[in-house]
């Protein structure tokens, strides 16, 4: 039996330590590229109310960058920031996620323009959230952050999507119709029917972008 249980143990040592966990949910650097846009159903306060107002799952969105040889998602969060791949997807629902990539970048992102990209997502880093979802580059909210990322990236031909208008969204139901009531009331502002906005989903949608299957 002793003779056993040290074979067993020998076989757990000599065995690759990756097979002795459990693998990782995110992309490998092979299925992964900068640039690429990663979305998920957040478990924010507010993310039942844009999911009402949008009628979309999908609540928030971020861009991956590599940093010593890590992936981060820049993102628009409390503030706009860096935040490690693993800990962004633990912030989804059920951690689901997926990962859409220009068409145009399939194979490989253009240097020039992925350049361009990378320095304005962290030019913008330390900017407070945005809670009234309006289009001023003073604060930013998620998918403004990444619409206008792209926009200077690929030098606003072609955007990622058309801008809407707050009009053009549900917001006639209950949980979209409370957060927009705390915020505005308590601020003194009153809901601009006619400002831009960009959704997730608007992104999501994209037919600039396809999906990036993952392991």
């Amino acid at each position: 039996m002793k003779n056993l249980s040290r074979a067993v143990l020998l076989t757990l040592f000599l065995l690759p330590s990756g097979l002795l966990r459990a693998q990782p949910s995110t992309g490998t650097a092979e299925t992964l590229h900068e640039g690429d846009l990663i979305f998920i159903h957040s478990n924010s306060s507010q993310a039942p109310a844009i999911e009402e107002a949008t009628g979309s799952d999908w609540t928030h969105v971020g861009v991956l960058l590599s940093r010593s040889k890590s992936w981060y998602v820049a993102e628009a969060a409390q503030e706009v920031t860096l935040t490690p791949l693993e800990q962004f997807i633990a912030r989804g629902q059920k951690r689901e996620y997926e990962v859409k990539r220009l068409k145009a970048w399939s194979a490989a992102p253009d240097k020039k323009a992925l350049s361009r990209l990378t320095k304005w997502l962290l030019d913008n880093r330390g900017k407070k959230y945005d809670i009234y979802f309006e289009w001023s580059d003073r604060t930013m909210y998620c998918s403004e952050y990444v619409w206008k990322a792209y926009n200077y990236a690929l030098r606003g031909r072609p955007v990622l999507s058309e801008p809407q208008k707050f009009s053009e969204l549900k917001l006639e139901g209950p949980k979209a119709q409370e957060l927009f009531s705390k915020r505005y009331v308590a601020a003194g502002k009153k809901l601009n029917q006619q400002e831009k906005i960009v959704t997730p989903v608007a992104l999501f949608n994209s037919e600039l972008l396809e999906t990036v299957p993952q392991p």
